[in-house]
């Protein structure tokens, strides 16, 4: 038998075989075996890649989630921001970026547009307007009168008399204790951080939200109500202010300057050792209202002018020291009685007529030996404003005439007095050794015991929430977020109608310049932000570009174009009545325009002017049924030009207008 056919046998058995197995029902069985093998195999082919890519990206993914050692500069820029994994079809991508811990995280619920329509935004708004209307508060309160702020603080009438004025309404020189004085003479401004350290003026409010969003991340930061709980009672306990008013004191005699006289001599006590007789609590209030970082700077050459202008001053003085020394000396010991008899009249030793602020607020140790000058005013307990002092004898001319008369029986260098007002501003800040952390808050005693067990994510206040707190508070929140406190600052314009209203209130004699600078005033509400140090470039709001972003930002953090409040001035009277003003740049320039008038004497156009401290500037409507002082002014508070009832008990009133 051949090879062949050998072979042929061999296979013979298997050939039967296999034509057995297809003839049977196995056959379907073993085909769909082999075309799932078939099907997997390509598929594999097909999306190794992509299933490669994929797992990278999940890497990537997971590695950006251990953020603990990064930098602020790698938070996702809003609006930027995609999912790592996603395929090229746009719905399987996020619409908000993913949360963080060191990320704003609320500003990205319910956005549409506008971030201060999300809930983040929102909460960052009425925390912006709640610190901007307590600080608008406090600084009205600083217009009262000396003799309304003492009666508040429990003082006695003593601590606020000084010699008689003959320029104050209702003094009497025969009783002395109707010489209250009648204005505060500089306003001091002091902000304390939470351990007590004097800082720049500042605002927690950042620290505030971002403290509130590290917490509510480890937790749910999704609960809004549980946010704002902690958002709103931070902002309770970590603000606080008390008022002090200082001793009386006495300068080289202002009663016949005339406002710029008054100024340069203030400048020149300030550069030259004042003589003797003058406290220490008026030198430092005095050195203090030279440097105060909110008052408005004074241009170069007018800086320049008035140097030349104070050493004429000086030169005049000394030619004339010889002839006046006699009379120096005698109007001292006079102010000297007067002093004396004063504090007696009140019962009050000469320690506690002469005590300092800082002595004042160390006599709870020693409380017989002296009266305490500083008491604390809570939110609630604000000043209320004054009625306007009235004449009650003679006619206005008859006592013009009488004042001018008894002004000339005094000596040329003859000072009825001054005193000052301080303001303490406690903001607790997250920095702080006893910053906003250490504050017990009521809104999270509920979750302190889910906190304990050992599955919480919350571990307490440690190195690592701690660093994502100041990552997040330094972050630019106007680029990472859109939100600045220019984007707060709300001022709706008046209608027509109610510009009509206050125009049909102003007395009818009232001249067409006065009458045309108010319209133009009151016109502007609502249309010019405030900006620290900012200037008018031509007449009306066309061309000034008001209200646009710029780059830099003024020393609270607003960053849109407008005006200051002496800025707010110049531009009104330039605009509505073609005078310039003399283009002055701050309010210690407006107070040597014009003329010199009493607070009684006040009419529409008229300027109310506090050149030092926290220095204003304000323009005078009318009075109100009640007592009280309308006027339309640039307020920083509120962030725009608005019409508000205002003290404004300031050292100058200026009349400019006929």
């Amino acid at each position: 038998m051949s090879k062949s056919r050998k072979k042929k046998g061999k296979w013979k058995p298997a050939i039967e075989k296999a034509k057995i197995f297809l003839k049977s029902k196995k056959k379907e069985s073993f085909l769909l075996f082999f075309l799932s093998l078939f099907m997997i195999l390509c598929l594999s082919i097909v999306y190794a890649p992509k299933m490669h890519d994929r797992q990278n990206a999940l890497h990537k993914s997971s590695d950006s989630l251990l953020r603990d050692d990064i930098t602020s500069s790698s938070v996702m820029q809003k609006g930027k921001w995609t999912n790592t994994i996603h395929t090229e079809r746009k719905e399987d991508e996020f619409i908000n970026p993913r949360p963080f811990i060191d990320r704003y995280n609320l500003v990205d619920i319910r956005q549409d547009g506008n971030p201060l329509d999300s809930v983040g935004g929102r909460i960052y708004q009425e925390l912006m307007e709640r610190e901007s209307a307590d600080l608008a508060k406090i600084y009205d309160s600083t217009g009262d009168t000396p003799e309304h702020t003492a009666k508040l603080l429990g003082l006695k009438r003593s601590a606020i008399l000084g010699s008689y004025n003959p320029q104050a309404a209702g003094q009497s020189p025969e009783q002395k204790n109707s010489w209250a004085i009648p204005y505060f003479k500089n306003i001091h401004y002091r902000y304390y951080n939470g351990d007590g350290k004097e800082i720049q003026e500042s605002s927690n409010v950042k620290d505030i939200l971002a403290m509130a969003s590290v917490y509510t991340y480890q937790h749910n930061y999704l609960d809004e109500e549980r946010f704002r709980a902690i958002v709103n009672e931070l902002y309770t306990k970590s603000h606080s202010y008390s008022i002090s008013i200082g001793p009386v004191y006495y300068d080289q005699g202002c009663i016949h300057k005339d406002a710029k006289e008054e100024m340069l001599a203030e400048e020149a006590a300030n550069t030259d050792a004042p003589p003797g007789g003058e406290t220490k609590a008026s030198e430092e209030s005095k050195a203090e209202s030279t440097s105060e970082k909110p008052s408005e700077t004074v241009t170069d050459s007018k800086a320049n002018q008035d140097t030349n202008a104070t050493k004429e001053s000086k030169q005049a003085q000394g030619s004339k020291q010889a002839q006046e020394s006699k009379q120096t000396q005698e109007t001292k010991s006079n102010q000297e009685n007067n002093q004396k008899s004063t504090a007696g009249e009140a019962g009050e030793s000469s320690s506690e007529s002469k005590a300092l602020p800082e002595q004042a607020e160390k006599s709870s140790e020693n409380k017989e030996n002296s009266t305490s000058l500083h008491a604390e005013l809570s939110a609630s307990n604000l000043p209320k404003e004054s009625k306007v002092t009235k004449e009650t004898t003679g006619t206005k001319a008859e006592q013009k005439a009488s004042s001018i008369q008894d002004q000339k029986k005094l000596p040329k260098n003859y000072c009825p007095g001054h005193v000052d007002l301080t303001i303490k501003i406690t903001v607790v800040g997250f920095d702080d050794e006893n910053g906003l952390r250490n504050i017990q808050l009521d809104s999270i005693k509920d979750l302190e015991e889910q906190d304990q067990k050992p599955g919480s994510r919350w571990h307490g206040w440690n190195d690592y929430t701690i660093a994502a707190v100041k990552r997040l508070k330094e972050q630019d929140w106007f680029k990472d977020y859109g939100l600045s406190i220019s984007s707060v600052e709300k001022k709706s314009p008046l209608t027509e109608e109610e510009i009509s209203s206050y125009m049909k209130d102003l007395p009818k004699d009232l001249s067409e310049e006065r009458k045309a600078l108010i319209h133009f005033a009151l016109s502007s509400v609502g249309k010019v932000p405030y900006f620290y140090g900012g200037k008018a470039g031509v007449k009306g709001l066309e061309g000034n570009h008001f209200g646009a972003t710029i780059s830099s930002s003024d020393y609270k953090g607003r960053n849109r174009k407008g005006l200051d409040c002496s800025g707010f001035v110049q531009w009104a009277y330039w605009s509505s009545v073609d005078r310039s003003l003399d283009f002055a740049s701050s309010t210690q320039e407006l107070i040597g325009k014009g003329q010199k008038i009493k607070r009684s004497e006040l009419k529409a156009g008229d300027l109310i002017i506090q050149p030092s401290g926290e220095s204003h500037v304000v323009v005078f409507i009318k009075w109100t049924k009640d007592g009280k002082m309308l006027a339309v002014h640039e307020n920083g508070t509120a962030g725009n030009i608005s019409v508000d009832e205002v003290q404004a008990n300031y050292p100058y009133y200026r009349s400019i207008l006929p």
